[in-house]
Order: structure tokens, then C-alpha cells, then sequence
């Protein structure tokens, strides 16, 4: 009851309207601070010496190969390297960002690779916000009751640190979520074959979207399953034409061999599981592995059930299904945790009962906060993570009566006022 009561009390006092403008403070900083870095840089160099169009420069580089007619090039670390040395001018010797997502999706960056460096991230850049935009139009047409709070809906978006770390890194983590918005309509919709397509769309980044196919076969959707499979293997095909099959090994070495240096220099950005065990357990490897693979199989054993059952509503299963995605994802950075805007959307009704850590959550995917324990470190993402997945899984794995709160309180202007 003590408990209870201090997560209740912590609830009323995040009101509606005191929590959106700390999140509009949080979105004047992001940009107050990009265009720091910005205006004290040298083009195409921000004011840290790196380019100004982050990691984007990786897929620039592949769509101009692309466009030339070299796409058998683009796990070459040589062509790559010339292709980047060019746009930054040779600013960076030595500089090199490889290019690791499938070949096929190397097609969308094909027209972009026509342009200089940073046109092409400032269409990218566009391109990116109209996802976003979309997803939360989308978002708006299954939760009606949020409708008349869009503003705010909006800026909690834009405060969210990975969704800013992904539009000034010039990622795909806004399609990501597209994706993710577009298979939850589908499902709702009871459209197996959309579903199914979608989530095929989403092997751009197959880690990100691994567990979708594991749902439709629990839930035996069948058309769900078919559909995936097609679109993957015209994906396939499609990437088979475009670099061969020595282009395809290509592609699997640069994936596995620099990929143990990579996760540990980028440790500081990673917020799933694995990352989690890999940095409590620095020098011991095969006990990390282990611990990963049993939290795992947990976890994909809990959706599973909870699909099975189906005892909960389906944002609740949404949401849980997003957390499990996000935290069985081996290669998780913190960009990528985009895609918690469709949960959080979707599941509103939860967003009070679980404040107590959203509000963390918020904090530390700003600060990448780490706590050092010796030689180890103590991520904090994970866990909240964690938590919040425990929560529902718990909540629609125990009660039979989670559809008595199906619709939730209709908001009356008064309330809108009051800012509860």
C-alpha cells in the first residue's frame, strides 16, 4: 500500500500539462544545441571534427554506388573509404563508415546519391520528419481520445533523446517506426496480409523486427506468414541482383567479424539485453551470452503466452511485444528505441500506472547514463525497459478482467484546462 500510494502520488504530480512543458524546455535545448555545433563547425565537419551528417554518410555513400553501377561494391571497404573521402573533401584521412544494412535497401539512398553530402541529408532529414509525422497521424486515427492533445503528443515525440539522436545522425530510425505504426494498424485491422508485408519491410533492420514473425506463428496467422516470406524473398532476389552472391558474403563477414569491436566501442549508446550483460560482465563473455539467451528466451516465452492467451487488450499486447522487440535486439542503439513512440501512443492507459518509470526512461536514453561498478558498468536503459515489459506481461497474464478498461475517460475541457 506504501508503495502503491508513493506511485500514485508521483503520478498526480506529472500532470498532463507540467510534463509537456518540461518536454518543450527538453526540445529547445536539442535544438539550441544542434545548431551549436553546427554554427561552430566547418562544413561538412560539426564543431567536434566529425561530419555534420553522422552516420548518414554510411547510406550516401551506398546509394551513390548504387547509382553508378557499382553495387557490388558496397561491403568494399576500399570504395566505400574513397566514395566518403571525397564528399568530406579529405578532411578525415582514414575516414571510413561502412555500410552494414541489407543491399536492397542501398535502392532508397540510389536517388540521393546524385546530390553533395549535406543536400542529401537535408532531404533525408525531410524525408525522416515525414515519417514521423505520418507515424503520429497514423497513431491518432486508433486512439481518437488523444486527438484533441496532438501538440502535446508531438512535442513528448520530439523530447524523447532518441528520436532527436536519430534525425541529427541522419538514421532510419523514423522508418523504423512507420513500419512499426503500420503493422499495429494492420493487426488491428485484421489485415494478415498487410501485416505480414509490412513486417517484411522491416528486414532493412532485421533485428529490430526479428520478433514479428515469431507472433504470427504463435498466433497461427498463416496469411501473415506467407506474405512475410514472399516480400522477403523478393527482398532477397532484389539484393541478389544488386551485388551477387559474393556481394551477399560480403555482406555476412562485415556483419560478424568487426561487429564485437564495434558493439564495444559504441557500448556507450547500446540499451538492449545483451548490451546490458555485455558491459556487467566485461571479461567474461560466455556468461554474458548465457545470461542474454536465458533473458531471452523468458522474455519471447512471456509474448508468446500473453498472444496466446490474449487476455489483455491489444495496445497492452502492442506495447509488451515493442519492449520484448527492443530488448532481445542484440545490436540495439539508442536511436532504434524510436520505435517506443508508437507503444507509448498506443498504450496510453498505461503511461500513469507506469510514469514512475517512463519519467526515468526519459532521462536516461538523454544522458546515456551509466553507473561504473569497477571494471563493469551498470546500464540503467535495460532495466527500465525491463520493467516496464514485466509490468504488462504480469498485469495480461494475471487478469481476466483487463477489458473492463477498455475505453478510457472521456476528456472534458475542464480537464484540458486543468491540465490533468
Amino acid at each position: 500500500m506504501v508503495r502503491r500510494g508513493w506511485q500514485e502520488r508521483a503520478t498526480r504530480l506529472l500532470t498532463w500539462r507540467r510534463a509537456r512543458a518540461y518536454a518543450l524546455v527538453l526540445v529547445l535545448l536539442y535544438l539550441v544545441a544542434w545548431i551549436d555545433v553546427l554554427v561552430l563547425g566547418d562544413p561538412p565537419l560539426n564543431s567536434g571534427g566529425v561530419p555534420i551528417a553522422g552516420d548518414y554518410i554510411a547510406f550516401h555513400a551506398a546509394g551513390r554506388l548504387v547509382l553508378t553501377g557499382r553495387a557490388a561494391q558496397l561491403y568494399d571497404h576500399a570504395s566505400i573509404a574513397l566514395i566518403q573521402d571525397a564528399l568530406l573533401g579529405g578532411r578525415i584521412p582514414g575516414f571510413y563508415d561502412a555500410y552494414r544494412n541489407p543491399p536492397f535497401f542501398a535502392l532508397i539512398y540510389a536517388p540521393l546519391g546524385a546530390l553533395d553530402l549535406l543536400p542529401g541529408f537535408a532531404i533525408w532529414t525531410l524525408l525522416s520528419l515525414g515519417c514521423l509525422a505520418l507515424s503520429i497521424r497514423l497513431l491518432m486515427d486508433d486512439v481518437p481520445w488523444l486527438r484533441a492533445r496532438w501538440r502535446g503528443v508531438v512535442i513528448f515525440a520530439f523530447a524523447f533523446a532518441p528520436v532527436y539522436f536519430g534525425l541529427i545522425d541522419g538514421e532510419n530510425a523514423m522508418l523504423s517506426l512507420l513500419l512499426y505504426v503500420l503493422i499495429y494498424r494492420s493487426l488491428v485491422r485484421a489485415h494478415d496480409g498487410r501485416t505480414g508485408a509490412w513486417a517484411a519491410l522491416g528486414l532493412f533492420k532485421p533485428q529490430l523486427f526479428f520478433v514479428f514473425p515469431l507472433v504470427f506463428l504463435v498466433r497461427r496467422q498463416w496469411r501473415a506468414l506467407g506474405a512475410y516470406f514472399a516480400v522477403a524473398a523478393a527482398l532477397f532476389g532484389a539484393s541478389l541482383v544488386l551485388v551477387g552472391p559474393d556481394g551477399l558474403q560480403a555482406w555476412v563477414r562485415i556483419l560478424l567479424e568487426p561487429e564485437g569491436g564495434n558493439a564495444t566501442v559504441n557500448g556507450w549508446r547500446m540499451a538492449s539485453a545483451k548490451s546490458f550483460f555485455d558491459a556487467l560482465l566485461p571479461s567474461q563473455s560466455l556468461a554474458s551470452i548465457v545470461l542474454y539467451a536465458a533473458f531471452g528466451a523468458i522474455a519471447i516465452g512471456f509474448l508468446a503466452r500473453a498472444w496466446i492467451r490474449a487476455t489483455a487488450l491489444l495496445p497492452e499486447l502492442w506495447a509488451l511485444t515493442v519492449l520484448v522487440a527492443l530488448l532481445i535486439d542484440p545490436h540495439l542503439v539508442d536511436y532504434d528505441l524510436t520505435v517506443l513512440v508508437s507503444a507509448g501512443v498506443i498504450a496510453a492507459p498505461l503511461v500513469p500506472r507506469l510514469a514512475w518509470l517512463i519519467l526515468p526512461l526519459y532521462l536516461v536514453t538523454l544522458l546515456r547514463a551509466q553507473i561504473p561498478l569497477g571494471d563493469a558498468t551498470l546500464q540503467l536503459t535495460a532495466p527500465l525497459l525491463a520493467g516496464c515489459a514485466f509490468i504488462i506481461a504480469r498485469d495480461s497474464l494475471a487478469s481476466k478482467e483487463l477489458a473492463a478498461r477498455a475505453a478510457p475517460p472521456p476528456i472534458s475541457k475542464s480537464t484540458l484546462v486543468a491540465g490533468h
